[in-house]
């Protein structure tokens, strides 16, 4: 009998103990850092930074999400149609001014290279030219990248910063960056689309 309620006691402890044990293995097994698609997330914010450090600009915008693909277009689009808006009539802008010289100044003009009359200013680009200007690289998106790194050093999160995962769901995820002596990280958004992981930019640094 004595051996009886041993046994009894030994079970009840058994499966007492085994919710905590199962939940410290669910809980180690649910890891974020031990999702398959970590190595993918994080390198693709890795590049995202690499790419601005080396001023490429098509690899710039082609890791970022769509969400902040289109704002930087459209924020962009409307800047450059405000700026039209503001330039007098008549009065060429930086791209539309001519660049001739005294000799080659045709009848007509002043002989200063300057003509007689300004040619008519020609219109902002709409999104659509924005968008194919981002996308190439070409002088829009060589400004705007430009003027968003003087603001900001990519070596801030690429040697600066440690790196952690913070969540990893289907198709989001977050990475902890925490610049050396800093309290709290800055939580850099990912979102899978197209079959790959693309840097929410616009999600994590715009103000909401």
């Amino acid at each position: 009998m004595r051996a009886c309620r041993s046994l009894i006691g030994a079970t009840f402890l058994f499966f007492a103990g085994c919710p905590l044990f199962l939940a410290t293995t669910a809980s180690h097994a649910a890891s974020p850092e031990d999702h398959p698609a970590v190595p993918a997330i994080l390198a693709r914010a890795e590049s995202l930074f690499q790419s601005m450090k080396a001023r490429d600009y098509p690899a710039i915008f082609a890791a970022l999400s769509a969400k902040s693909r289109e704002t930087i277009v459209e924020e962009t689009s409307s800047a450059l149609a405000a700026a039209a808006k503001q330039t007098p009539p008549g009065k060429p802008t930086a791209a539309d001014a001519p660049h001739a010289t005294p000799k080659e100044t045709p009848s007509g003009m002043a002989g200063t290279g300057t003509p007689s009359h300004a040619p008519a200013k020609a219109p902002p680009p709409d999104p659509e030219a924005v968008r194919g200007d981002f996308v190439a690289g070409g002088p829009i998106a060589r400004d705007y990248w430009d003027a968003f790194l003087r603001r900001f050093d990519p070596d801030v999160a690429l040697e600066q910063s440690r790196w952690e995962i913070g969540s990893v769901g289907k198709d989001r995820a977050e990475i902890l960056l925490t610049h050396h002596g800093a309290d709290h990280p800055a939580t850099l958004k990912m979102f899978r689309e197209d079959g790959g992981w693309k840097v929410g930019l616009v999600e994590t640094f715009w103000p909401r």
